[in-house]
This record gives C-alpha cells, sequence and structure tokens, in this order.
C-alpha cells in the first residue's frame, strides 16, 4: 500500500473546502484545510506537503503572495492554483514563478484529481 499523498487545500470558501476535501479523502489523500494565506504559510511552515491547492482570491494575503511565501520555506513547493475570476495577471505570475497548474471555479474534478496525481507522481 502507498503512503498516503499529503495535500494542504488553501480557500476562504468554506464550502468548497469541504467538498475537495471529501472527494480527496475518498481517493485515499491525506487533507488539512485553511481558509486564508496566512494560515497556509503557518501550516507550510509546520510541515511540508506533497500538493497545496490554492485559490488565487482571498482576504488577507492573495493565493499569489502565499505560494511566494510557501516556495520560500519549502523551495520546489507544489502548489496548484484555483480561481473563480478573471485575474489572468495573478495567474500568469503564479505559472511563470512555478506553480504546477492553474484550475478554474467551478472545478472539473476529474481534471483536478488528473493534475494531482501528476504532481504526486
Amino acid at each position: 500500500m502507498r503512503e498516503q499523498a499529503t495535500i494542504l487545500i488553501v480557500d476562504d470558501d468554506a464550502s468548497t473546502r469541504t467538498i475537495v476535501s471529501f472527494i480527496l479523502k475518498h481517493k485515499g489523500y491525506s487533507v488539512t484545510m485553511v481558509g486564508r494565506g496566512e494560515e497556509a504559510v503557518e501550516e507550510v511552515m509546520r510541515r511540508p506537503f506533497r500538493v497545496t491547492l490554492m485559490d488565487i482570491r482571498m482576504p488577507g494575503i492573495n493565493g499569489l503572495a502565499a505560494f511566494r511565501r510557501i516556495r520560500e520555506i519549502r523551495r520546489g513547493a507544489a502548489v496548484i492554483m484555483m480561481t473563480a475570476y478573471a485575474v489572468e495577471d495573478l495567474v500568469r505570475a503564479a505559472l511563470q514563478e512555478g506553480a504546477c497548474g492553474i484550475l478554474y471555479k467551478p472545478l472539473d474534478i476529474d481534471r483536478m484529481l488528473c493534475l494531482i496525481e501528476r504532481v504526486v507522481r
């Protein structure tokens, strides 16, 4: 049996966190959820995650700023950005700085799972 990959879900929308967490746990992943970029940085300081799903637009520090801090703490951290908004400048910056991909909301669950599995491998 393979070791459970750890996934951090960062989204200010509680229903998105809950639904994505349910799906990922059902697929055998170990999931931690937080609602703000600052909390994500704190979690990553405590322990590494195999994949982070990061909403781009959140109160406090946005997803791009949190992604940058996470990459300072854990060089090479695998982060997949998520967004429901037309924030192409932030998306472009995240991808140029090493984000593993972008998921647009409403989430295509099959695409999300494929992207996560590709990153985990």
